[in-house]
């Protein structure tokens, strides 16, 4: 059985005002490589969740010519006055030819909301790389709220797939993915540091970083072990999952993580129950130097 780490919050970012992005926004992304369009592909961005200006959900990719492909990926983003910087997460499916060079990106998506004649829009630009660290082609991205006229622009296998998927909980591993805490840090090098908060009683937990292995089956001790996580700089978004293996001898556990970029150090209390993985967002803002005088 998958167990949960529930998180107490030591420290939140709030906004008070946010826009609602979650829903379905139907639309397409083109590269254009000295005037010639190399890529134009659907594109559906399905925000599942929304907590203050913070979204997380799947995005669906497929087109049928010339060459037939088709992709599903999660992703997490942040709203910031308008604005919504998406980052894909890790790749759910990709069906692409094997008899070609190409591959599916992993995106990072910087998008700006209009209206337009009652319409609302997303549009803006991406950049990439795929599982195999190569650079994708940067390009535009053109997308619109999803609304019952556009049903028709669709095919009828995504559309079942999306609404059927909006009823499920956000899921990893086959648990629920707890409110997630966002903590503010300046400096792309970060430290982990994991140990129990009470009486060791053999609790295990694996650590993920944008859903890909970090820390595997790692004991919870009195002695503390620490972990050094470089992010990418591109990336305003980090998350990290802790996903409980077992409970130990005593449930509920309890563990402390320390998270510690270099300025600042953030506590967070971590205690344990059944079927939800804790989140904890790392948002990555670093400060503005001044320049010399």
């Amino acid at each position: 059985m998958k167990y949960l780490l529930i998180i107490k919050l030591l420290f939140v970012s709030t906004s008070a005002f946010t826009q609602d992005f979650k829903g379905i926004w139907l639309g397409y992304m083109d590269t254009d490589l000295q005037h010639i369009k190399t890529l134009n592909v659907n594109y559906i961005l399905h925000v599942k969740d929304q907590d203050n200006n913070i979204v997380n959900g799947k995005a669906y990719l497929y087109r049928d010519n010339p060459i037939r492909a088709e992709g599903i990926l999660d992703f997490i983003g942040v709203i910031n006055k308008g604005n919504l910087r998406i980052n894909e997460l890790k790749i759910l499916l990709s069906k692409i030819p094997s008899d070609t060079s190409r591959f599916l990106c992993i995106k990072d998506l910087k998008l700006k909301l209009t209206r337009e004649n009652g319409i609302e829009k997303l549009n803006g630009t991406f950049t990439g790389a795929g599982e195999n660290s190569l650079p994708c082609y940067p390009g535009n991205v053109y997308l619109q709220r999803f609304t019952d006229a556009s049903k028709q622009n669709i095919p009828q296998n995504y559309l079942s797939s999306i609404l059927m998927d909006a009823r499920d909980p956000n899921v990893f591993l086959q648990t629920k993915l707890a409110r997630p805490i966002v903590i503010e840090i300046t400096e792309n090098i970060v430290r982990l540091e994991i140990k129990d908060y009470l009486k060791e009683d053999g609790d295990i937990v694996s650590v993920y970083h944008n859903r890909r292995p970090f820390i595997r089956n790692q004991l919870i001790a009195n002695k503390p072990s620490n972990h050094t996580l470089r992010l990418n700089r591109n990336q305003e978004l980090h998350e990290i999952i802790l996903f409980a293996e077992n409970l130990g001898k005593i449930p509920p556990n309890t563990s402390n993580l320390r998270i510690y970029d270099g300025v600042k150090e953030h506590q967070v209390l971590i205690r344990s129950s059944t079927e939800v993985s804790a989140v904890v967002y790392l948002r990555y803002a670093p400060e503005t130097k001044n320049p010399p005088q």
